[in-house]
């Protein structure tokens, strides 16, 4: 009975997309289990060779955990390796030379580091922050060429769970700048959940502001650019009640996003010039959006409870097709895109797994 419900899902996937599908998604090779331990949050990155690189943390499914590196390309084996750091990872970002750059959490600090894939030598940490509040740090990192950027959220104020969040940066790409803070708004709205695109000296910043979060209020996503010193701003998405979770990637200079609105999927970019946007029918949460050789890919949580899976869509030549890659808990870790093909990374059984379309 439940093989013949998933035949189904299957069957209705491609309707539920929301356009109708010129051809179906792109296969998958064989699964790839990243981390054989029940992890914590993770990060991965993907260079332009096809080599997806990362950090998970086991954690057993609580609190800090050994944090471990992995690398793999389809057609060779994976390859892992112990890291010196522990804690909770929240972001990674490949260099595009020679280092894999991680931002985590450990216990109420948070960090960055990296890895140097030459020697396969670790760092030392670098602290951002310490002493989160209640409300625990979002971060997001890019990096070139031996230099970073991270931006975060934290609560600055008193008031406990409701103490006010804005946006801080530190980086050495572009300039270097020791910790500011970025957003400076009115007490009563919230700035968090950065997500960082880097192109030709431009970081693009995209995160959500929450007016009156005690209520909840509303949430727009906000837009920034920067080349080194300050940042522009816009509003980028206000339509609906709550605009949250979003996940970036800049490919050749175009930004793709996608993130919940109102329990729906959206996905948009300016490939045109300006910002076009799809919403999906499959509703669900967590969206994770990459994007190569003009294809653009979203995965992202469907079903409730023990029925959540994994649903993955594909836009190719403007027509959106997809399909349920992975049962429960279907959760996305990472969708990364590379020379026409994407690679997702998702929770299934209390483990990681990594998929490649061939």
């Amino acid at each position: 009975m439940r093989r013949l419900s998933l035949i189904v899902v299957l069957a209705l996937a491609a309707l539920l997309v929301g356009n109708v599908p010129a051809a179906a998604v792109g296969p998958f090779g064989s699964d790839v289990i990243l981390a054989d331990c029940i992890p914590g949050p993770m990060g991965a990155s993907i260079a332009s060779d096809g080599t997806t690189r990362g950090f998970i943390p086991c954690t057993g499914g609580v609190g800090d955990g050994a944090i471990g590196y992995f690398r793999h390309k389809p057609g060779l084996a994976l390859v892992k390796d112990p890291s010196p750091y522990t804690g909770k990872v929240l972001a990674t970002a490949w260099d595009g030379v020679d280092a894999l750059y991680v931002i985590f959490t450990q216990g109420s600090d948070l960090k960055v580091a990296k890895r140097t894939e030459s020697t396969g030598a670790y760092s030392g940490t670098t602290l951002l922050a310490s002493g989160a509040g209640v409300v625990p740090f979002t971060a997001d990192v890019v990096a070139s060429a031996g230099k970073w950027w991270a931006v975060w959220s934290a609560q600055t104020g008193p008031g406990g769970e409701f103490a006010q969040t804005e946006l801080f940066q530190r980086h050495t790409l572009l300039g270097a700048a020791a910790t500011t803070r970025i957003t400076h708004t009115a007490a009563s709205v919230d700035d968090a959940q950065p997500t960082l695109g880097y192109n030709g000296g431009l970081v693009t910043l995209i995160w959500s502001r929450t007016t009156n979060p005690a209520i909840p209020g509303p949430s727009d996503l906000r837009i920034a650019t920067s080349t080194g010193g300050s940042w522009t701003s816009t509003t980028l998405a206000s339509a609906g009640t709550t605009n949250d979770r979003p996940d970036s990637v800049n490919v050749n200079g175009v930004t793709y996003v996608a993130w919940q609105r109102d329990g729906a999927i959206v996905q948009a970019d300016n490939a045109g010039g300006t910002f076009a946007t799809h919403t999906f029918a499959t509703h669900g949460v967590g969206p994770k959006v990459g994007a190569s050789g003009g294809r653009v890919f979203v995965g992202w949580t469907i079903g409730s409870s023990s029925s959540q899976q994994l649903f993955f869509a594909e836009r190719s030549a403007g027509s959106w097709t997809g399909v349920v890659l992975a049962s429960f808990p279907g959760v996305a870790a990472a969708v990364l895109g590379q020379g026409g093909k994407a690679r997702a990374i998702y929770g299934e059984d209390e483990r990681f797994h990594l998929r490649a379309q061939t």
